[in-house]
């Protein structure tokens, strides 16, 4: 049976086989039965000859309209074409050759024909010709239906074949029904070729995504082709409200006005705006009116001011993005009116004084309203309702004597200032002195230094009336005087300046007693070179150690500026400017001016760390005296490289210490040990400063049983240079038995926690005798301890138990040794026995028998019977209690457990012997 299934399995192979061969000709001709081409690409038709016959002739033919065209092919070994769209075929065995596809013509059965003398050898194949589609942009448009707004958009794939398919993406994933719906079309043309369609249409306010993506499948495109289009979305507005005021035109009697703004910005689609006031604001016909607003999204209200001073107005934005009409409030401001006051003269408690002088002219007294209010009006008249002398009026908000002061100005003056319903009134006592009779001006020049430049003051005081001064300035001085007219006093100001020359400045004065003007005139003297001293000092700030240089320059006014350089060697190496390098932090400013010198300090602050070595240049210029840049130079001082340092090992007490020692110069570092996860060790810090050099020591201390075969990391990160680590390992420790040294025998009896009970007998009257212990492990150290079963601890001897006097019956007893290693302990029993050495001797010698006999007693058994072995074994017991005999040793070198099991013969002598 399983034969006959394996013959038929090889027939359908063989078939299988023979069909790939197409053709009525056999398995001499090799043809592709049906081929697929793409319009505009070549394809490559292929058909070979397996045959043995001799071939004369071969030839592609076409059969097109019952007509049948020949193509290309060998005709007496020459190869030839009949169109350009063919290539030479290979060989006349070989008649592969390719082909461009130029149209739907194209398409068709194909025929492959290869001559011999004797017969002819004919196969078929059948070219079907895919056409790409064409797409088109896709197209949006927008509607509104019962209310919402909707978008479709249109994409194509046309003149394809077969026909394309069409799909949508929104953020790569199609669109859900629930929201979008797609509507498919397509044609078809007698030649085969066929158009595809869809329309994809949603309401616009569910839609988030700012594109679609239209997606054309097509056997004939390597990948689909995507193409996107931007929709629009719907954005909820950022609304806002705001208020100006807007005056109005006094001849046109128009009334101030509040300009209310309600302003929807960014949204889409147009907010709706409307406006709410508080009730009973204002009569109808001064109820609020939309003004012309300009921009989208913005609506503006004029409310009279008047009417809406101090009242609340409110915007009221609806729009589909907003949860629902969004209200902003805004309070419109309120306006006092509490007083008027005069400019630029006293106020004494009952009433303004001003004493004005005959025949002045041009004299105005400001008026001034107290309160917020925008604007006023100032009303004046005499105290006796009359109305203002001839030459006095009102401009703006002053009482103005446009003429000649007169005595018959004198009097009370009440100017009332008012905006609508808020007034307020001053009552203005004005009296006039008359002329004095003239008087020369004293004249006096002076050259002094002020507290912060030079000054040159001219003054003509005592004059009547007022002498009047100017200044006569030498050529290239170009400065602004000052002169008051109150003293009649001109200052001329400096500055700061210094001039390589001497220069001479005069001042003219002018009074009609004087016949011509009078001159008088005062020399500037010549500047003195600066002054340049350079000093540095350290300075420790944050942890880090810094480098403080201060230039300091003394000169004539000006002064003169100061720039620092960084660079190797004496100022002769390469150098560069210091304003953009990291750290480093320069303060200039002007100390102090006394009798025309200017202290001029410049501090620079750079991180010593990174700088040292290198050369601080200060360089001092920009001033007259100065022909060329006056240089000093400072070296900073070099720093050696952190040492790191990091140990473990025992501390105080019962805990372990990890230390690390940081020691470096110029900067201090953050020390800090990577530990395990839920590491509960106590970390101590102690540094300190031994001039520039820095000492830390971090300590961490933990209960070894914490840490032990962990790797601890002390990680120090400097300032400005990186960070560096030192790792150091915990070895981990065992302790697998303390062993007694001495010949011991197990005993029978165990101790009542399962432990087994080692005997060991000391000889009686024998002095120093000694029981010695050894520790199995890999400790370095260890602690032997001993004690009565009563509790009483026995001395030691290192690692010993030592009877220093002859032992006795009272050296007798249970002994519980421990040796420990921190948390490591292992414990022996010891049962010591005191006997004779008569004792020990019968007892060696019956211990022997017994063996003997046991040992002859199982020989016999095992002989006799196999089975009864099990039955004797009573004599054969292990040395501890059967829950220790299995001793589970675990080295720290491997994960598993070897079961240690020993037996021994036994014989539990107790004599008196």
């Amino acid at each position: 049976m399983g034969c006959s299934r394996l013959l038929v399995l090889g027939l359908l192979l063989n078939l299988a086989h023979c069909s790939e061969i197409v053709g009525n000709g056999g398995s001499e001709v090799e043809i592709q039965s049906n081929l697929i081409a793409v319009l505009g690409e070549e394809v490559r038709l292929r058909c070979l000859y397996h045959g043995n016959a001799s071939i004369t002739g071969s030839v592609w033919k076409r059969l097109k309209n019952t007509r049948v065209h020949r193509l290309a092919g060998f005709v007496n070994g020459t190869a030839f074409r009949r169109v350009a769209r063919y290539s030479y075929p290979a060989s006349p065995t070989n008649l592969t050759m390719q082909m461009r596809v130029s149209g739907l013509d194209a398409e068709g059965e194909y025929i492959c024909t290869f001559e011999s003398q004797d017969e002819e050898f004919t196969q078929s194949m059948f070219l079907e010709v895919h056409v790409r589609p064409q797409t088109t942009e896709l197209l949006v448009t927008e509607e509104m239906d019962n209310g919402t707004h909707y978008q479709s958009v249109q994409c194509s794939a046309n003149d394809s074949k077969p026909q394309a398919q069409i799909d949508w993406l929104i953020n790569n994933r199609p669109p859900v029904e629930d929201y979008f719906s797609i509507e498919r079309s397509g044609s078809f043309q007698r030649n085969g070729m066929s158009s595809a369609g869809s329309i994809l249409r949603f309401p616009t306010h569910l839609q988030n995504e700012s594109s679609v993506t239209c997606v054309v499948h097509h056997p004939t495109l390597p990948s689909p082709i995507s193409t996107t289009a931007s929709v629009a979305t719907f954005v909820a507005p950022r609304v806002s409200v705001q208020v100006e005021m807007r005056q109005g035109q006094e001849e046109e009697e128009e009334e101030d006005y509040w300009r209310v703004s309600c302003v929807a910005s960014g949204g889409r689609p147009e907010t709706h705006i409307s406006l709410v006031t508080a009730a009973a604001a204002a009569a109808a016909e001064e109820e609020p009116r939309k003004g012309n607003g300009t921009d989208a999204g913005i609506s503006v209200y004029r409310l009279p001011v008047q009417a809406y001073e101090g009242r609340n107005v409110s915007c009221v934005f609806t729009q589909p993005k907003l949860p629902g009409p969004q209200s902003r409030t805004i309070q419109l401001p309120s306006f006092n009116l509490s007083g008027v006051q005069l400019l630029a003269n006293p106020i004494n408690e009952m009433q303004p004084l001003v004493e004005l002088e005959e025949g002045q002219r041009n004299v105005s007294i400001g008026l001034e309203a107290i309160g917020n209010v925008p604007r006023y009006a100032v009303f004046c008249q005499k105290e006796d309702a009359s109305p203002l002398p001839s030459g006095v009026a009102v401009v703006g908000s002053a009482l103005t004597f446009q003429a000649h002061v007169d005595l018959l100005h004198a009097g009370l003056y009440v100017c009332e200032a008012s905006y609508y319903r808020h007034r307020a009134t001053v009552q203005i006592n004005i009296t006039v002195r008359p002329l004095p009779v003239l008087v020369p001006p004293l004249i006096s020049v002076d050259l002094r230094y002020g507290p912060s430049d030079r000054e040159v003051e001219c003054s003509a005081v005592g004059a009547v009336p007022a002498a009047t001064l100017s200044w006569s300035l030498p050529e290239g001085l170009a400065v602004v005087p000052s002169v008051s007219s109150h003293s009649v006093t001109g200052v001329l100001s400096l500055g700061a300046a210094c001039y390589p020359r001497a220069l001479t400045v005069g001042c003219v004065i002018r009074h009609p007693l004087f016949p011509t003007p009078e001159y008088r005139s005062v020399t500037i003297p010549l500047c003195a070179p600066p002054n340049i001293s350079l000093s540095s000092r350290d300075e420790w700030r944050g942890g880090e150690e810094y480098t403080v240089a201060q230039c300091r320059v003394v000169s004539v006014a000006t002064a003169a500026t100061i720039t620092w350089r960084l660079g190797n060697g004496d100022g002769s190496g390469h150098i560069v400017g210091i304003d953009d390098l990291e750290g480093v932090d320069v303060r200039t400013e002007v100390e102090e001016r006394v009798s025309m010198e200017v202290t001029s300090v410049s501090t620079v602050l750079l991180p010593s760390s990174l700088y040292s070595g290198q050369t601080l240049s200060c360089e001092v210029g920009g001033h007259p005296s100065l022909q060329r840049q006056e240089q000093r130079h400072l070296l900073i001082p070099s720093l050696e490289a952190p040492v790191l340092n990091v140990s473990v090992g025992p501390g105080e007490s019962d805990l372990w210490q990890a230390v690390c020692d940081y020691q470096a110069e110029g900067v201090k570092a953050n020390l800090t040990w990577v530990l395990p996860a839920g590491s509960k060790g106590q970390v101590s810090l102690r540094s300190q400063n031994d001039g520039r050099t820095v000492r830390a020591q971090l300590t961490y201390r933990f209960p070894l049983a914490s840490h032990e075969g962990d790797a601890l990391t002390c990680l120090v990160e400097y300032q400005r240079i990186g960070s560096e680590k030192r790792t150091v390992h915990i070895p981990k420790y065992y302790i697998t038995s303390l062993r007694v040294l001495n010949h011991t025998t197990p005993m029978k009896l165990h101790h009542s926690d399962g432990r087994c009970i080692l005997r060991l007998s000391l000889q009686k009257n024998l002095p120093d005798q000694r029981i010695l212990f050894e520790v199995e492990g890999n400790v370095p150290t260890h602690n032997i301890t001993c004690q009565r079963s009563n509790g009483s601890f026995v001395q030691m001897e290192g690692d010993a138990l030592g009877f220093q006097s002859e032992a006795k019956g009272r050296d007798e007893g249970l002994y519980i040794c421990l040796a420990s290693f921190y948390h490591h302990k292992a414990i022996v029993l010891l049962q010591v026995e005191v006997r004779s050495q008569d004792y020990q001797l019968a007892a060696l010698v019956i211990i022997c028998v017994s063996s003997i006999s046991a040992m002859a007693l199982l020989l016999a058994v095992a002989l006799w019977k196999q089975e009864s072995l099990a039955a004797m074994t009573a004599l054969v017991q292990p040395p501890c209690a059967p829950e220790s005999s299995k001793a589970l040793v675990r080295r720290p070198d491997s994960q598993q457990y070897a079961h240690v099991v020993g037996y021994c013969i036994v014989s539990d002598v107790k004599s008196t012997v």
